[in-house]
Formats: C-alpha cells, sequence, structure tokens
C-alpha cells in the first residue's frame, strides 16, 4: 500500500504507530486520495476524444524536428492519457455488450427492451464522444465517476455542478420532446440510486474514526455562474425531487445559496430535508466564495465552486485538493499545553512548552496551545510529504488527470502537481471544546481567581474525582459556545486561528498551501478516548465536539442563537469549510409553518449573517431511541452524522448516543 511503501523505511517506522494508535492527528491518504470534483462538463460536451487528440498530436509532434521536446515523464503521462482513454472506452463497450445480450431475453418492443438498448447505445457513444441527449450526459458522468472510484479511494469521488452540466442537454430533450419532465426524474433518481453500490470496506479500527459506512458521493445544485448571475436552474429543482423519492444514504446533495437564490428551490430544499430528516446541506456563497479567493483561487473559478464529498469545497474541475488529507486532534492540544508536552497521564506527544507556574494570564496558555497545534501540524507535515511522495511515485492517477484542468496542458500528473489550483487539506476536531475550555480558564482561573492554574490542572489530571460540583457548575452553569454570547464565542475564534494560522505555514510537493476545515467525521468519539479531561467539563475518555457545533447540550438558547455564535466566526481562512449541526424536532417543525419557518431561518443564517455552511437533521429522539432497541423495525431510518450521512444502524453504538443528545430544537 501507499502508506507500507512511504513509512517502511529507517527513521520513519514511529509513524506507523501513530498511524495505528491515532491520538494526535490521523492521516486519511494513507490509503489513497479520492476526494475529487471533475471537470464532468468537458467530458460531457467534448467527450475524452478531445483529450485524446491532444495526447495524440502532442506525442507526434515532439518526434518531428520543429515539435517541442517531451521529458520523459510528459510522454509517459501522455502515453497513459490515450491507454486509459482506450480502456475506458473499452469498459463502456463491454457495458454496452452486456445490455445488448441482456436486451435479447426481453420480450420483443417491451418496455424493458427498449431501456436496455438505449443504454447500450449511449455506452457505444460516450464518453469517448460528447453526450447527445441528457440520458448519455448521466451515462457518460456515471461511466468516470466509477473509473474515478476503481483509480483511487473511493471517498468523497463527487459530480459538483451536474445541474449545470447537463441542463443544455435537458433543456433540448425537453424542446425536442425527447424528454418530459417525469422521465427525467426518473433517470435521475436511477443515477442517485446507482451511487448506493459504492460501500466502503473499513477495519473496526478505523470505523470509530468514520463510522456510517458513507463514502459522500456529492451533487452541487444551485449557486451562482462565473460572471456572478445565479445559476439555479429547473434541473436543480429535479434532482431534489428525485431524491425525495428515494431517501438513501447517498448520495450527498448540497445546495448553494446565495442573495439572488429563488424561494422556490430553498422552499424545495427544506421540504425534501422535512421528508428526509437530513439532506440537503446548504451552503452559502456570501462566505465561501471570499474563502476561497483569499485561497487563491481567481474570483470567477472561485465562484464556480462545487462540494466535495462532506462540506469540502474546489473549484470545480480546476483543483486537486487533496480533501481530507488529515483530521487533528486540538483539545489533546491544549492538555498538552497544560502539561508541559505530556499528557496528564504522562506520556510525551508534543513540544516542551512553559510550565503552568509561568502562565500569568490567558494568552499565555494560548500561546502553549498554539506552540502545540504547530507541532502537530508539522509532524502531520511530515508523513504527507512521505505519503505523497510514494503516491507520485506508485499511485499516479491518468483519470483524474483526464478530469482536472492544467494536467493535459503541462503534461503533469495530478499528483505531479499538474492541476491548475492546488491544495492540502487539514481538518480539526473538537474546535468547540477548546474555545469553551479557553473561556472557562480565563473566567475560573485569570478573572475570578477561585483557582491556582496548578490546582485546577491537578483536577483536571484526576479527571475531576472528588470535584464533582466543580464539572457540574463548568458543564451547565458557565457561559458555553452556541448560545450567542460574544465573549465566549470570541475564544472559539482563538482555538481556530490557532489552528488555520498553523495550517498556513506549510505547503505540499505539488507547489501548493495547506487550507483549513473545520469538521469531525466520528473522529470525535475516537480521539476523544486518548484526551483528558478539560476544563470545559468534559470528562476525561468521551467525546469531543464535532465541527463548529456547540457541545451536545450546551446550546440552551435556541436555533437563532446558535447560528448567531456560528455567524461570528470568521472564516476567511476556512477555505475547506466547516460543519454546523443543528438538529430539530420532528414533531414542531412539520408541515407548511414548520417550513416557512426553517425557510427564514436558513436564508437569514447564510445570506444575511454570511453562514459558510449548515445541516440539518429533523428527528424524533424517541424513535431513535426505538431504533437502538429494536433495529430491524428502523432499517431505513437515515440521520446525518457529520458532512455525510448514514442509516442509523450502521452507527457505532457510540455514536448513535451522539445523535440523541444533540440539542433538539423547536418552534
Amino acid at each position: 500500500s501507499v502508506l507500507f511503501k512511504a513509512l517502511l523505511r529507517p527513521g520513519r517506522t514511529r509513524h506507523m504507530w501513530d498511524m495505528a494508535y491515532a491520538k494526535r492527528y490521523i492521516v486519511t491518504e494513507q490509503a489513497g486520495i479520492g476526494h475529487q470534483v471533475g471537470n464532468y462538463k468537458e467530458i460531457v460536451e467534448n467527450g475524452l476524444i478531445k483529450s485524446d487528440q491532444i495526447a495524440a498530436n502532442i506525442l507526434q509532434e515532439a518526434c518531428t524536428p520543429e515539435g517541442s521536446p517531451l521529458g520523459a515523464s510528459q510522454r509517459a503521462f501522455y502515453q497513459s492519457a490515450r491507454v486509459t482513454i482506450s480502456a475506458i472506452q473499452q469498459m463502456a463497450s463491454n457495458l454496452a455488450e452486456e445490455a445488448e445480450r441482456l436486451a435479447g431475453g426481453e420480450e420483443e418492443g417491451s418496455t424493458r427492451q427498449t431501456e436496455l438498448k438505449t443504454a447500450a447505445e449511449a455506452c457505444r457513444h460516450v464518453p469517448l464522444h460528447p453526450a447527445r441527449t441528457f440520458q448519455e450526459g448521466l451515462q457518460a458522468c456515471w461511466l468516470m465517476h466509477v473509473c474515478l472510484c476503481l483509480e483511487d479511494i473511493e471517498q468523497g469521488v463527487s459530480f459538483g455542478r451536474i445541474d449545470q452540466a447537463l441542463y443544455p442537454l435537458y433543456l433540448r430533450d425537453i424542446q425536442s420532446g425527447l424528454l418530459n419532465k417525469e422521465r427525467a426524474i426518473e433517470l435521475i433518481a436511477c443515477f442517485q440510486l446507482k451511487c448506493c453500490e459504492t460501500i466502503p470496506l473499513y477495519s473496526d479500527r478505523i470505523d470509530k474514526y468514520f463510522s456510517g459506512n458513507a463514502v459522500a458521493q456529492g451533487i452541487t445544485l444551485g449557486g451562482v455562474d462565473q460572471e456572478g448571475n445565479d445559476a439555479t436552474n429547473e434541473l436543480s429543482g429535479l434532482f431534489l425531487d428525485a431524491y425525495g423519492l428515494i431517501g438513501t444514504r447517498e448520495p450527498s446533495l448540497h445546495v448553494r445559496v446565495h442573495n439572488e437564490t429563488p424561494g422556490w428551490l430553498l422552499d424545495k430544499s427544506v421540504a425534501v430535508l422535512q421528508s428526509s430528516g437530513a439532506k440537503p446541506t446548504l451552503m452559502g456563497d456570501e462566505a465561501i466564495i471570499p474563502a476561497l479567493q483569499q485561497a487563491g483561487i481567481r474570483l470567477e473559478d472561485a465562484r464556480d465552486y462545487g462540494v466535495i464529498g462532506c462540506v469540502e469545497m474546489a473549484s470545480q474541475g480546476r483543483t486537486h485538493n487533496s480533501a481530507d488529507a488529515a483530521l487533528v486532534n486540538l483539545p489533546i492540544c491544549l492538555e498538552l499545553a497544560l502539561n508541559q508536552g505530556r499528557t496528564f497521564s504522562g506520556k510525551k506527544l508534543g513540544v516542551e512548552t512553559a510550565a503552568i507556574s509561568q502562565m500569568q494570564a490567558i494568552d499565555d496558555v494560548v500561546q502553549a496551545y498554539r506552540q502545540q497545534v504547530q507541532a502537530s501540524i508539522e509532524s502531520v507535515a511530515q508523513v504527507l510529504g512521505y505519503i505523497e511522495s510514494s503516491i507520485r511515485d506508485h499511485r499516479a492517477t491518468p483519470v483524474n488527470s483526464l478530469l482536472t484542468e492544467g494536467c493535459m496542458t503541462s503534461g503533469k500528473d495530478v499528483s505531479w502537481g499538474g492541476a491548475t489550483y492546488n491544495f492540502t487539506s487539514i481538518q480539526a476536531v473538537g474546535l468547540v471544546d477548546v474555545g469553551d475550555s479557553l473561556f472557562a480558564l480565563e473566567q475560573v482561573i485569570f478573572d475570578e481567581k477561585r483557582f491556582s492554574l496548578g490546582h485546577f490542572v491537578e483536577v483536571l489530571k484526576k479527571n475531576f474525582d472528588g470535584h464533582e460540583h466543580l464539572r457540574t457548575e463548568l458543564s451547565n452553569q458557565l457561559d458555553r459556545y452556541g448560545n450567542g454570547l460574544s465573549r465566549v464565542d470570541h475564544m472559539t475564534q482563538v482555538a481556530a486561528d490557532g489552528f488555520s494560522d498553523a495550517v498556513g505555514t506549510q505547503h505540499n510537493s505539488r507547489g501548493g498551501s495547506w487550507i483549513a476545515g473545520y469538521y469531525s467525521m466520528t473522529c470525535g468519539d475516537a480521539f476523544g478516548r486518548y484526551t483528558g479531561a478539560l476544563p470545559n467539563g468534559r470528562l476525561a475518555g468521551t467525546r469531543l465536539s464535532n465541527g463548529i457545533s456547540a457541545v451536545n447540550g450546551a446550546d440552551k438558547k435556541g436555533p437563532t442563537a446558535l447560528l448567531r455564535s456560528a455567524a461570528s466566526l470568521d472564516k476567511k481562512a476556512w477555505a475547506n469549510c466547516h460543519v454546523l449541526n443543528i438538529k430539530f424536532d420532528k414533531r414542531t417543525t412539520r408541515g407548511e409553518t414548520g417550513k416557512q419557518a426553517l425557510v427564514s431561518l436558513f436564508r437569514d443564517y447564510l445570506v444575511n449573517k454570511k453562514g459558510m455552511q449548515v445541516q440539518t437533521n429533523i428527528l424524533d429522539s424517541d424513535e431513535l431511541r426505538k431504533a437502538q432497541e429494536n433495529p430491524a423495525d428502523y432499517p431505513n431510518l437515515l440521520v446525518r452524522v457529520s458532512g455525510y450521512c448514514a442509516y442509523f444502524n450502521d452507527l457505532q453504538p457510540e455514536i448513535q448516543d451522539e445523535i440523541i443528545e444533540r440539542s433538539a430544537h423547536g418552534y
């Protein structure tokens, strides 16, 4: 595997132990990169034949005296492109033959025989040639998607703005009478159901970090075009309609919202959310586009972003994001900061920072925390450097390169830096626990001076044993993030800045920068097992907070206060987005009244307050508890976990508990 080739070398094997027992961080690229949103519009409009001709011409011209010489790696790249295109078309031809064989066994002239013959004809034509019909466009996208999943790890391989890529074909077929809305919805539903065939195989250890069997094949709807005009079209709504009929775990649906988003799209999105209980995610263009610009993406390209997998963002078909490269445990960095680089159990994990006797103000604690975060990031960078080299040498990805702008021009694979934009994306876990804890230290130790910092750290080392009243006060009575309180929300910003600043110091071997994101998958539970007690009252070994969501049960002042806290955070340096979970009680948000209340709430947050992202569970906690007791009675109960959804029964018991314990808001 990539990991063994990268780390089974002298001086590197200690990192294997870090991967096996991930405490400070987990590097997900040990299994491959995946996480891509390719240029499907190019495939639909021009087919692979355009890239094949470009490669053929370049190779031929290089052989002439007046032609541009090619380096060995460039020659290999263009040759691999041609071989890959030939193989993809052969795969499509094999599928066409099978469809024709099956058609021969159907009743002559039957609906099923016609469907199979149409599918065969499509596979004979795409993805080599430009799609001629809406169905061929869907078929081309699906075949390239399968090839991407076969080439690399299937995680997060996404379609992005497929409503934009396919709309001209849809419109033409509607106008010619070849297609009607009902048939279009049927085809889209079939397309989305195919996504359910992709299921990851995780060990029990890995499932603790990424529980739920999700692969997060993202579809992005709505948003603006490259000129900044609303790009919502009829197809945007039909993808929602189709998903409303199936309500499955896959694909991930993301709706882009901005100032000119039509009311009907947000209405339809919330209606689907009410029926599914978990989809779609809502993304805020007003915050996301500036963040992508700050990361170095041109305005017109930033406007044309698609969502990768959970919530990660990329300029569609132009970016190699390495969008889920690693996740970092922030609360353990605070633990190390309070014990000179050692865990409370005495194990040295970090760098030596100031003794607590030298910490006279909260700024001293913050400084030590930032140093521990920087050390974790530098350790991640070392491991990722080894892995990037291994991927570059042993796992080039020509299919991905065919779908990524810049590669055919430069003659470089995406793993060699061929994409127009190159990033490495690192996620923080447990952000709000750190923010709440910094506020607790400032309030109780440095402002009120109720204890010395040394005494308080001893209480933490003993996991609040003998100090239960103090723990209860810290957990339930002290101000917490998620209630619209600026002073405590500021400390969450301080904690986030420590992470995004450290991430911003790094660059990858492809010539790109690192960018920060704030989401947890289910690493909050896994990392929490190795993390000591925290100043916010959290006990050692218990789960950590998720994304920028409030600690479960801490958001006591309702959904508007939670969204006010989230909106207050400066996200310009968060080019890999965040997760904000909000849970509503199904009984109080049903019907037209509930829909309009949610529409108003989300539009205000995403447009007026420039929120970046929000994802929702609309659930009945009693139903979830019944599902725990009798899982066979609830096989299709869908829940929002992190940036992805899962069937409740597929989750680890601890993650099921976490979903149940989230604050359930209502109206």
